[in-house]
């Protein structure tokens, strides 16, 4: 797994992995069902936030084909009114169980933290998604109440 900027040809692979209703009832910032205009302005977004020099949206590609199987970023809303970025994350689900979901949110996490200098990160999950929850858990952050 590699973490890269978006490019225009993960057009295909990102409308047919992330229009799946498996990944996206776990996204809010996610429409569904999931057009290619969607994936258009998101890829076109996310190279815009690459030219800034400080990027917070990754694709997430496989190390031998470089081929985009999910994404990652700091780029979520923490609910409240504050500027501060919440982690978010998605795997398409043919790559879900290979642990690139672990490598990704961990690699974002050391690069808000020591790129960033961000002091605090948060990520938001369901309840119901015990899946992210424990990864997000094997990646250090901790559960709290609120």
């Amino acid at each position: 797994m590699r973490l890269r900027s978006h490019r225009d040809g993960d057009l295909v692979d990102l409308v047919a992995l992330i229009n799946n209703w498996e990944i996206a009832r776990w996204v809010s910032s996610v429409p569904y069902p999931y057009s290619e205009a969607h994936g258009r302005e998101w890829i076109s977004r996310a190279q815009q936030d690459h030219a800034t020099g400080q990027p917070r949206r990754f694709a997430i590609a496989l190390k031998e084909t470089d081929r985009l199987i999910g994404g990652v970023g700091l780029d979520g809303s923490t609910g409240d009114d504050s500027d501060e970025p919440a982690l978010g994350y998605w795997l398409g689900q043919p790559y879900w169980g290979n642990g690139y979901a672990r490598e990704a949110v961990a690699a974002v996490i050391d690069y808000g933290l020591r790129t960033l200098d961000l002091e605090t990160i948060r990520a938001y999950t369901d309840p119901s998604n015990l899946a992210s929850q424990k990864v997000l858990l094997r990646c250090g952050l901790e559960k709290s109440a609120k």
